[in-house]
């Protein structure tokens, strides 16, 4: 096993990293929590990259902004030991979770964002099943029509 500083920065890292995931998820910015959990966005920004730790009662209130639990934080953990989170494929997906969520929030039309919510469900739960396949090529072909 690691030292036990490298391990509880490596924990420091993960639950960091698991912030901005659900941060970005939520569609929210660095300055939309820290002023709801009153830090700065420069304090929210080393809670994410492991640089500060998250005290108890902060992750809890991070927790209820973001609509979960503080064990969401953890989950996983015990797999990732090894857990790099500036690692080239974490920031191609966080990046294309910004641009995502930013377009999504644009969309005005309510079915049109229950709709994409839902492909996006089928794709994840059937990792591009026949169902999966038959939903996108519906969709493909009413852009094509409009």
């Amino acid at each position: 096993m690691a030292r036990k500083v490298d391990y509880i920065e490596q924990i420091d890292r993960f639950i960091g990293a698991k912030i901005q995931e659900l941060r970005l998820a939520h569609g929210m910015s660095r300055q939309d929590l820290g002023d709801k959990i009153e830090v700065t966005h420069q304090q929210l920004q080393k809670y994410e990259m492991g640089i500060n730790r998250v005290s108890a009662g902060r992750l809890a209130l991070i927790a209820k902004f973001l609509g979960t639990s503080v064990s969401t934080f953890y989950e996983g953990l015990d797999n990732q030991l090894n857990f790099e989170p500036n690692d080239i494929n974490f920031n191609q997906s966080q990046r294309m979770c910004i641009e995502v969520s930013r377009n999504f929030m644009r969309i005005k039309n309510q079915e049109h964002k229950d709709a994409i919510n839902s492909l996006i469900r089928i794709l994840a739960k059937s990792e591009m099943s026949s169902e999966a396949n038959e939903a996108l090529n519906l969709i493909t072909s009413r852009n094509r029509a409009a």
